[in-house]
């Protein structure tokens, strides 16, 4: 049986079949798993473009798109939708392919909280509505068809220059004040000292009249001589009184010779009186020569002390001058330095703000008058002898003393009074500037007054939303709107853009500077360089509503039509919401004020320029570029404060007086100069997620927009599962497992 050769064709074709047929039914099942896998792959992608259509609403009025269902209902319609696009048709025909859904599930990757998405998203919507030109033309307003930048610039420079030198001339008036109160005291002086040489020189001419020719040594030699004779006439008065004695003895018969020796002695005590008087004389002299020799030595003494004291005092004063000289000096060198800058501002607005080279010449010299002569004096009473020599104090040399201790004093009076009337003058021209200062700074003050009436216009009710987007609730935990998406994005919450409050006027004329350097910082380089930011910065001015909103007219006077989906007259804040993306500050009338100040300054600072670039002779004839500066800036105050209260009505202002009419500015085209000057796109971007959360109720950070969606289908093998699994599809059971992942964004 064995050997037997029936059913050999048989087996044969048995081993040829088989394989073709288990590779055939391989390929059969392979074919139908392909087939399923497109169909799936098909089938979720459109379930996830179903899921993605269901966009919010509200949020699409901003130009934004995000899931609009809850996390359920997406996951329902994308079942769905997947579903219905894998079910077999109920008919009769036949299906090579019954792909059966298994599992599917969606998983939001990004959400609108994500600073990255909600800026491209912003960047998307805005390209088509603002192009850049839109946001330039404010800068060529500024720059190239007014000139105002240029008027600005000469604006802040003639400021710095105007401070500088009224700081400068207030430091010289200080040295010349100093100088001037100097010199009084050297004229007092003067006074005090020749009173008192007049004395010391009137006793010693008294002295020397009393000693005439008489000297020290022939005094004492004929005191001595006198002495000795007063001393021989004693001893002869005694002899006489004892020969008297004796005739007393004697009797009467010596009566005569008696009366005789009486007599002669009598004669005898008037010599030696006459004798002592001459003594006592010639002593006094003797005295008077004493006297005279300490005190011409002391007088020459204190001659030589007070010249160095009044040296001192007219050196010191000299410094004070020199140093008042060097700050004209110096003014004259800012003069000539602004003078080549180009400045719109006519040079004569900083000229004569100096004191002329003659008035240091004439103070000097005359000062030093009064030196020189008090050095002639010192010297001619130095060279004074006492009895000998062509300089020995006499009634000649004593004239000439008193004539030159006369001549400084003199000297000084005369300089003194001329000076006073120099320094009256002074004094009184600085107490005009003073007080024309004070009369502008109060006419300013009294603009700025006024100004800030209007700085804010705010409703009520803002308090909670505030509270919601800045404050949150520290109690429960809740932190603000704000800071909630700041920290979402680990982002920096920044500074404020305006750095506390213009209180006064004094501080608003400061700061109006400062302001306008940074807006000419910025304008270099805001529209050229920074495109995303330009169209950022409009999404603001679009999509949400500021202080004018509403308020502005076409063309034909009638209030324009808002064709903005974002209905921002329906936000919760009024008239604010841009200033608050601006400055984020914490209240409307803080971020009102800010915008307000901010637009003030740059409006004064026009027409501050316009005012000093006027022909008026008053501007030149101030003397003091400060006061100038004040005088400008109260001018300016009046027009810039008729510019704001159009501005905030809505109104177009021109740019400046000097350009063409038609180049005009309206309140939202500055708000936009500031967004381009100094925005920081983080902590706006922030503000701009809090204010459309607070408006819509949608919290961005639930809000997906990129999903990705993962499903499992499978499909029934008709032949053999495992010789489809060692081609690498996964099995499981009769049925191959496909695995379908499809993402998609807005």
């Amino acid at each position: 049986m064995w050997k037997s050769r029936a059913g050999t064709v048989t087996i044969s074709l048995v081993l040829l079949v088989a394989p073709l047929f288990a590779f055939h039914a391989t390929l059969i099942d392979a074919a139908r798993v392909k087939m399923a896998d497109r169909e799936a792959e098909t089938a979720t992608k459109a379930a996830l473009r179903s899921v993605m259509s269901a966009f919010d609403p509200a949020l699409q009025t901003y130009g934004l798109y995000g899931l609009g269902n809850s996390a359920e209902r997406s996951e329902a319609l994308f079942a769905d939708v997947l579903e219905t696009n894998l079910t077999v048709p109920d008919d009769s025909a036949l299906r090579l392919v019954e792909p059966v859904a298994a599992s599917q599930s969606l998983q939001p990757l990004y959400t609108l909280a994500n600073r990255t998405v909600f800026e491209r998203q912003v960047l998307e919507e805005m390209k088509y509505r603002a192009p850049v030109e839109f946001a330039v033309s404010v800068t060529e307003k500024l720059k190239n068809r007014s000139k105002t930048a240029s008027m600005l610039n000469s604006y802040s420079q003639f400021a710095k220059e105007a401070k500088k030198i009224g700081q400068l001339i207030d430091d010289r008036e200080r040295e010349l004040d100093a100088a001037w109160n100097g010199a009084q005291d050297i004229g007092e002086k003067a006074s005090v000292l020749r009173g008192y040489y007049a004395g010391k020189l009137e006793r010693m001419d008294a002295l020397a009249e009393k000693i005439g020719i008489h000297t020290a040594d022939e005094l004492r030699g004929s005191i001595q001589q006198l002495r000795n004779q007063v001393d021989e006439l004693n001893r002869t008065i005694a002899e006489q009184r004892r020969s008297l004695s004796d005739l007393y003895r004697a009797g009467q018969q010596a009566a005569q010779q008696i009366a005789a020796i009486q007599q002669t002695i009598g004669l005898m005590e008037q010599n030696v009186a006459a004798l002592q008087a001459k003594i006592n004389e010639f002593e006094q002299i003797l005295q008077a020569i004493a006297e005279l020799t300490v005190l011409l030595a002391a007088t020459k003494a204190e001659a030589k002390h007070d010249r160095d004291v009044l040296q001192q005092m007219t050196q010191s004063v000299y410094e004070r001058l020199d140093r008042a000289k060097a700050i004209d000096d110096q003014i004259r060198s800012e003069l000539s330095a602004s003078a080549t800058t180009g400045s719109d501002i006519p040079p004569e607005a900083l000229a004569a703000a100096t004191v002329p080279d003659a008035y240091y010449l004439k103070f000097k010299t005359g000062l030093g008058g009064i030196a020189a002569l008090f050095n002639g004096f010192e010297n001619a009473l130095d060279a004074t002898t006492l009895f000998v020599g062509a300089t020995k104090f006499d009634a000649a040399r004593y004239t000439l003393l008193s004539d030159s201790n006369a001549a400084y004093a003199q000297k000084a009076e005369s300089f003194i009074t001329e000076q006073r009337a120099e320094e009256q003058k002074r004094s009184a021209a600085n107490g005009r500037v003073a007080e024309r200062r004070r009369q502008e700074g109060a006419r300013f003050a009294k603009v700025w007054d006024e100004a800030r009436k209007i700085w804010a216009e705010c409703g009520i009710g803002t308090e909670e939303a505030y509270k919601r987007l800045e404050i949150g609730d520290p109690d429960n935990g809740t932190p603000s709107l704000f800071r909630q998406y700041i920290d979402y994005n680990r982002a920096e919450p920044g500074d404020d853009a305006v750095a506390g409050e213009w209180k006064d006027a004094e501080t608003a004329a400061e700061r109006s500077t400062g302001l306008v350097d940074g807006l000419l910082a910025g304008l270099g380089e805001a529209a050229a360089t920074f495109r995303d930011e330009l169209y950022f910065n409009e999404f603001a001015l679009t999509k949400f509503n500021y202080r004018t909103y509403g308020k502005e007219k076409g063309p034909d006077g009638k209030p324009k039509k808002d064709y903005e989906l974002s209905a921002r007259g329906s936000h919760v804040l009024q008239g604010q919401e841009a200033e608050y993306l601006l400055y984020g500050l914490n209240s409307c009338l803080q971020n009102q004020s800010a915008a307000y100040t901010e637009m003030f300054a740059i409006r004064l600072a026009v027409r501050t320029t316009e005012a000093l670039m006027s022909p008026e002779q008053k501007v030149i004839a101030f003397g003091n570029p400060l006061l100038t500066l004040l005088w400008a800036l109260a001018e300016g105050a009046v027009k810039a404060y008729d510019d704001m209260t159009k501005l905030v009505n809505g109104e177009e202002v021109p740019v400046t007086a000097k350009a063409p009419d038609n180049v005009t500015m309206n309140y939202k085209d500055y708000l936009r100069l500031f967004f381009m000057l100094h925005t920081k796109r983080e902590p706006m971007t922030a503000r701009m997620q809090s204010l459309i959360e607070l408006n819509t109720g949608r919290d961005l950070r639930q809000t997906a927009v990129y999903v990705q969606a993962r499903t499992e289908t499978k499909v029934r093998l008709w032949f053999m599962p495992y010789a489809l699994e060692a081609l690498g599809y996964p099995v499981e059971g009769n049925s191959a497992v496909i695995v379908k992942t499809a993402s998609l964004s807005y």
